[in-house]
């Protein structure tokens, strides 16, 4: 009898302990799903996480976008930017790469040209390419009966939900190309990198659309 009894005692005994077991187990794992889940949660958007998918996100890049291109114009920079040619068809002196595309044999400016020859670089730079973001700038155009572009800065093809803002710069005939700043547009010798949209009796010479698209 009492050999049937401490037997029974020990069979309990198991039990109860591997029914401690299995509630410790599925408690380790409620712990351990919820930390997954509050991780997943937990994440930072980044350029690269698709954060562009984000409407409040995409909204402050694209201000922040527009804001770089209004700052510039205010300094007399934008402007200055778009004149900014060398004389073998490049923008100026400078350190970048062929620009893209079969028909584009001029040279565009690297993150360091910008940063130097403009106020729109340092903010770009600052703001967008040391965070992580890849951006282009366009200089689009009329000669007067097609449009065409020049590339400024290629830094890659941009997707789909990439963030587009542009500005929209009016250049004089008197004005002068920059940086040498010897002659004005109205008697540029070489081949102008913009070319003249009005006629000769007209002092606009031409009207650029400054386009940034970031991503």
């Amino acid at each position: 009898m009492d050999r049937e009894r401490t037997r029974r005692t020990e069979t309990e005994r198991h039990t109860d302990r591997g029914q401690a077991y299995t509630l410790e187990g599925f408690i380790g794992a409620m712990i351990v799903l919820m930390a997954v889940l509050f991780a997943l949660q937990s994440v930072v958007i980044t350029p690269t996480s698709g954060g562009l998918a984000d409407r409040s996100v995409q909204s402050q890049v694209q201000q922040e976008a527009q804001d770089a291109l209004v700052v510039s114009d205010q300094h007399d920079n934008l402007s200055a930017l778009v004149r900014h040619w060398g004389d073998d068809e490049s923008f100026g002196d400078l350190n970048g790469s062929t620009a893209p595309g079969d028909d584009h044999d001029y040279d565009t400016f690297s993150q360091n040209d910008l940063e130097n020859a403009s106020v729109l670089g340092q903010v770009l730079n600052e703001r967008f390419a040391a965070q992580g973001w890849n951006y282009n700038l366009e200089f689009h155009y009329t000669d007067g009966s097609e449009f065409d572009h020049k590339t400024a800065v290629y830094q890659g093809s941009p997707p789909s939900d990439a963030i587009t803002a542009s500005y929209m710069v009016m250049l004089y005939e008197d004005q002068y190309v920059k940086p040498d700043e010897e002659e004005p547009l109205e008697s540029y010798d070489d081949e102008p990198m913009i070319p003249r949209a009005t006629s000769d009796e007209d002092p606009v010479y031409n009207v650029v659309e400054v386009r940034l698209v970031v991503w």
